[in-house]
């Protein structure tokens, strides 16, 4: 057999995944190649080897290998084959957990490769260096590198590496916590791997969707594809493969409570990375059966494997493997009811979590998913030193998990000096700042099941903490958030009211005593929220207090608690932390002067048009009266005109259409769209859009359906348009929580405009302005006047320093 022949068996062997017959073919070329003294051709048997080796999990007789074609290529000033060798020895060098050597040479690869040319070679090289990234838990450096691979694969043709990003750039999106993307990205991949008959891609496609959906928890899809994962790496002999099957089938029946059949999977995992040399396979494995005997009450065990994984996630420099040894060992300390030292653990585990969202640097949507895939720590943190009888750590413990991303972009927002940046980390300095400044009683909330904790703050006064109970139903999934939609629905807020659906519905109250809330009614669908987190603070509260600051997490945020306390001022704040931050917030930074008012936006031109809203109109113009300026209404009230002026003003009001899902509003198309028909993108207001403007409003009234909707997490709070108003800068939001009435609504903003000119303050007038709906006798039921919902501080408006926007942008 010729040189030729061999070369070409070789390459067909390995391109079938039959690996020890092109290691054969290979040989023979080696040997050939020496005798001939054929240094070019020997260099590529060498390297050819290698890749073999590789493919076998054999990565030491690879590194070998590679090594010696690294060598040769310098020698005969073979750039191509050299940058080929830095990015096998890399990828090597990543296989045995080595992620700082891998990074080195597939760096290398990256510069000779954009050197002469070679945008195969570039793109190889970015999808490894992603890939490293990714092992140290880096996701926003692999997603950076994995779409520049994936735009040079798409550029040259290269199916094989399209379908390698899609894969990289899943995982990564499965590590912040976007399974839904993640499974798009997968299932991308699996498609091109089957169309170019790559088996060993496609069995790292099904092993990547069996994890994503372990990931939502659909473990018996999990299974599925995991099961052809394995079949496929048992085929064609690639060891690391099937030990990843291995111990992503282990995490799944664990998920389904057959713990037996878990440790056997993990165990044979743990087996195969020990022989192939995968450290970061061994300390998955060690994890993943320290969670198994755990589950078994086999505690001792359990914190045994446990200490291996942290041992070895330290090694490698695996900060999220690191994170999760923290907190998997905080787990079985706090099962055995040594809380103590699972403090002690949890504070750890935070502190990696923390380390690793601060690499997504400015990226909003992956730091709120990755925060939330890891609440289970930050909530474990606090409930043990409840546990404890630390409750002021505890408070400290639950603020420091609260609205991350919000104070993130508060600082970068407002500019803040690096000691208040500090400030942030620390919230024991933060609270007792908060504290010395707080001209308002509140209340801190959390929940674990039905129990409820309350924290009440006051002026220079010691932290006070209170225990609750909320009586709903266990069996759902959250009860707290379906006992709220069960009360929304008694009171008739999810419907879309009119004003002729107005009833008898009675608001006296009952029960009043010295110093203490009126009780609500007997029949408010509302009061089970009164009794479990107002009740237990209820004798710290006195006469003298008319307003109350609250900071909810998760559905409580959608609380509609002005019809809890019909007798107090309300205000909400997603976090104390991002309350102080707007505190602080640069003398002058909030502007006094400019008005927008934006009513009734065009939305004729939509595939599915809009209904006109001239309640909606009116109320804009009514305004607009007091400030003796012209409103945006109609076709005027363009996407582009809106956002065009919103970051001039110190007051914006929008009366429009809003998605009941998020908040995000609809205004008049963009003129000059390229389809038939407008794009979401040339007419809603999103909150990528707003969170881009640079706000300077002092106060923002969103008088939209659902204005306070958003996605409900329980670490960031309720995510949607009124968060993303306050991200940008403004200092307060008034927002609706479900739909509002037309008739209903025009009167409240006329009563609210008409005492904030009076002088009141924004909460005084949301107050007074609910009173006097409640007291009507056309909108008396609370699902007219209760959807209104002050976020952020409290703040004033100058009526006479308000200037008309169309004539003074600059003020």
């Amino acid at each position: 057999m010729d040189d030729q022949e061999l070369i070409s068996h070789g390459r067909d062997f390995q391109s079938l995944d039959d690996y020890q017959k092109a290691i054969e073919y290979q040989e023979k070329r080696l040997k050939k190649a020496i005798e001939s003294g054929d240094r070019d051709k020997e260099g590529a048997a060498y390297r050819n080897l290698g890749s073999a080796f590789h493919s076998l999990s054999d990565h030491r007789k690879a590194i070998v290998h590679h090594e010696k074609a690294l060598k040769i290529a310098i020698e005969i000033g073979d750039r191509g084959g050299e940058g080929r060798a830095y990015g096998n020895l890399g990828s090597a060098f990543q296989s045995l957990s080595d992620y700082p050597k891998a990074i080195e040479y597939h760096e290398n690869a990256l510069k000779i490769a954009i050197e002469i040319g070679d945008r195969g070679g570039e793109g190889k090289a970015y999808g490894n260096l992603g890939s490293a990234f990714q092992s140290l838990s880096d996701y926003r450096k692999n997603i950076e590198y994995q779409e520049k691979r994936l735009n040079i694969a798409i550029e040259i043709g290269d199916r094989g590496g399209e379908g390698g990003a899609y894969g990289n750039l899943g995982n990564a999106y499965d590590s912040l916590g976007d399974s839904q993307k993640a499974i798009e990205y997968h299932k991308k991949h699996l498609k091109i791997a089957r169309e170019v008959g790559n088996l060993d891609g496609e069995g790292k496609a099904y092993g990547n969707l069996g994890n994503a959906y372990q990931s939502v928890g659909d473990y018996r899809i999990a299974i599925e594809y995991n099961e052809k994962a394995l079949k496929l790496a048992v085929e064609v002999g690639d060891r690391a493969g099937e030990g990843r099957a291995c111990g992503s089938l282990g995490s799944a029946y664990r998920s389904l409570g057959d713990y037996r059949k878990a440790i056997d999977y993990h165990k044979r995992l743990l087996k195969i990375a020990i022989e192939i040399g995968d450290r970061a396979g061994e300390g998955g494995a060690y994890g993943n059966l320290g969670n198994a005997y755990h589950s078994l009450g086999d505690y001792r065990r359990a914190l045994e494997y446990h200490e291996k994984l942290l041992k070895i996630a330290k090694e490698i420099g695996d900060r999220a493997g690191e994170g999760e040894a923290y907190h998997n060992i905080g787990n079985v300390y706090s099962s055995l009811e040594q809380f103590e030292n699972a403090v002690d653990y949890f504070v750890s585990a935070v502190d990696a979590f923390n380390s690793l969202r601060s690499l997504l640097k400015s990226q909003d949507n992956w730091k709120v998913t990755f925060r939330e895939q890891h609440e289970t720590t930050y909530t474990a943190l606090w409930r043990s030193l409840i546990r404890s009888e630390k409750f002021d750590e505890a408070l400290f413990a639950a603020e420091q998990g609260r609205a991350q991303t919000l104070s993130d972009n508060l600082l970068i927002q407002y500019k803040l000096p690096t000691s208040l940046s500090a400030a942030q980390t620390d919230t024991k300095a933060t609270i007792s700042l908060l504290i010395k400044e707080l001209s308002t009683p509140t209340i801190f909330l959390a929940t674990e099941g039905l129990t409820v904790y309350i924290w009440f703050l006051r002026r220079e006064n010691k932290v006070a903490f209170r225990r609750g109970r909320i009586e709903a139903d266990t069996s759902e999934r959250d009860p707290i958030q379906a006992l709220l939609q069960s009360s929304l629905e008694k009171m008739g807020a999810e419907d879309r009211v009119r004003s002729d659906r107005a009833s008898e519905f009675s608001m006296e109250a009952r029960g009043e005593g010295p110093g203490k809330l009126p009780l609500p009614p007997l029949d408010n669908p509302l009061k089970p929220f009164y009794d479990a987190f107002i009740d237990p603070v209820n004798d710290m509260l006195g006469p003298q207090d008319d307003e109350l600051l609250i900071v909810p997490n998760g559905a409580l945020g959608l609380t509609p608690w002005a019809a809890v306390i019909e007798s107090m001022r309300i205000r909400t704040v997603p976090s104390l932390t991002s309350y102080q931050l707007i505190l602080s917030a640069p003398e002058g930074y909030h502007k006094r002067t400019g008005v927008l008012l934006v009513g009734n936006p065009c939305l004729k031109e939509l595939k599915r048009p809009l209904d006109d809203l001239p309640c909606a109109q009116e109320e804009v113009e009514m305004i607009a009266s007091f400030f003796n300026t012209r409103p945006l209404t109609g076709r005027e009230a363009t996407k582009a005109e809106v956002m065009k002026r919103m970051s001039s003003v110190g007051l914006i009001h929008i009366a429009s259409h809003g998605n009941a899902r998020t908040g995000e509003i609809a205004l008049s198309p963009n003129p000059g769209w390229a389809s038939k028909y407008p794009q979401t993108k040339d007419y809603i207001l999103k909150m990528s859009d707003v969170q881009a403007a640079n706000l300077r409003a002092r106060l923002v009234v969103l008088s939209c359906a659902y204005s306070g909707r958003g996605r409900i997490l329980k670490g960031e709070g309720v995510v949607g348009i009124a968060r993303a108003f306050l991200s940008a800068g403004a200092r307060s939001v008034l927002v609706a929580l479900w739909a509002i009435d037309d008739g209903a609504t025009k009167v409240f903003m006329k009563s609210f405009y008409q005492l904030l000119r009076e002088g009141k303050t924004a909460s005084a007038a949301v107050h007074q302005s609910m009173k006097s709906l409640r007291e009507s006798e056309e909108f008396s039921e609370m699902k007219y006047w209760a959807p209104f919902q002050l976020i952020g501080d409290d703040v004033k408006i100058e009526f006479e320093a308000h200037d008309d926007v169309n004539t003074n942008e600059g003020n």
